[in-house]
């Protein structure tokens, strides 16, 4: 592609991100700044929409960027602006360098990508098959209930309330508790559920019921982890013209409810170490195929543990959103260090 080509691509696409109509060859002409015809612009908009860049809308003659448009666009022509100081202040102020729980520390992340941008924003929440056991409890409620509590090394707390025909005493649980922490404490969490598999197999020890039922308690863990994803905002794409009352709305916010094959195209994004960006079908799947994502991995103590982002139209300003991503994943990761 010739530079005047270039630039009139990049000057097209830009004005459509601004606006959201399609781009006429005499507005083109004006505002491009390379003192030519609407004539010539109109040769050059036919060459573009002949090799796959452009398109013409049938209610139009103006012409909006494809796929193939965008593409071209972030990948050769699009100048990246910093994070603005604004933006970076108000990150540092949600989400900052400590947070209490990690929850709200996912939540905060996620709230304000979806406010700054106007757009969907997600995470996905760090999956725990790797979490290292810390500890289990056992504490009897009644005469016939125990609760057990789960935690692991990054602070993930979860219990469940267990029904005992038998009636446990505290110095019986503290016992269980010891046995278990003593054996499986300090193993990632896959691990801790195989083994006890297998040793309870072989046991038939008092507290089988007990502790059976925290292996339960660890498998129902790992199986929410495979769907665990946070997402805010996504009724702002009611207000998007690109997909306010299409069928494709329909398919997205039905999506969003499932996540399961979201939740596939975040571990994918989770490969690597930089902002990716999947535009339109590029991200095999039919409900995001008007969409684009915006999404960075974040880390905990070096290790890349989910992924971040933001889902809107393709007609997105990425030359802000690339960047805002990128700054709210590194801050989070540090958040979540500095939390545990």
């Amino acid at each position: 592609m010739d530079e005047r080509a270039r630039h009139l691509l990049k000057s097209l696409i830009e004005q459509h991100i601004a606006k959201g109509v399609p781009v006429g060859s005499r507005q083109l002409a004006r505002d491009a700044g390379l003192n030519i015809s609407p004539a010539t612009v109109r040769n050059v908009m036919a060459d573009l929409e002949d090799e796959g860049y452009l398109i013409s809308p049938h209610t139009s003659a103006g012409r909006i960027p494809t796929r193939v448009g965008y593409r071209f666009f972030v990948d050769a022509l699009l100048r990246v602006v910093p994070l603005s100081a604004e933006s970076n202040r108000l990150l540092i102020h949600r989400i900052g360098f400590r947070a209490p729980d990690v929850e709200q520390v996912l939540h905060a992340a996620t709230g304000i990508l979806s406010e700054l941008t106007h757009m969907a924003g997600f995470v996905r929440v760090p999956r725990r098959a790797t979490r290292i056991l810390r500890h289990v409890d056992f504490i009897a409620l009644h005469e016939h209930e125990v609760l057990a509590i789960f935690v692991t090394d990054r602070g993930d707390v979860e219990n469940r309330l267990i029904r005992t025909e038998h009636p446990f005493g505290a110095a019986e649980l503290t016992q269980a508790a010891n046995f278990f922490n003593a054996t499986y404490g300090g193993r990632p969490l896959q691990d801790v559920i195989h083994n006890l598999q297998r040793d309870l197999q072989q046991s038939r020890h008092e507290m089988d019921l007990i502790l059976r039922s925290a292996m339960e308690l660890g498998e129902e863990m790992l199986e929410e982890d495979q769907q665990r994803m946070l997402i805010e905002g996504e009724f702002q794409w009611l207000d998007l013209p690109e997909l306010a009352g299409s069928e494709r709305l329909r398919e997205l916010l039905a999506a969003v409810r499932q996540k399961r094959d979201l939740v596939h195209l975040l571990d994918e994004s989770m490969r690597g170490s930089e902002v990716r960006l999947f535009i339109g079908e590029e991200s095999g799947y039919a409900p995001l195929s008007d969409c684009s994502v915006v999404s960075a991995p974040y880390s905990v103590d070096g290790e890349v543990v989910g992924v971040l982002g933001v889902i809107g139209p393709m007609r997105m300003p990425y030359q802000q959103i690339i960047p805002l991503v990128g700054g709210t994943a590194q801050l989070l990761g540090r958040a979540l260090s500095q939390s545990g």
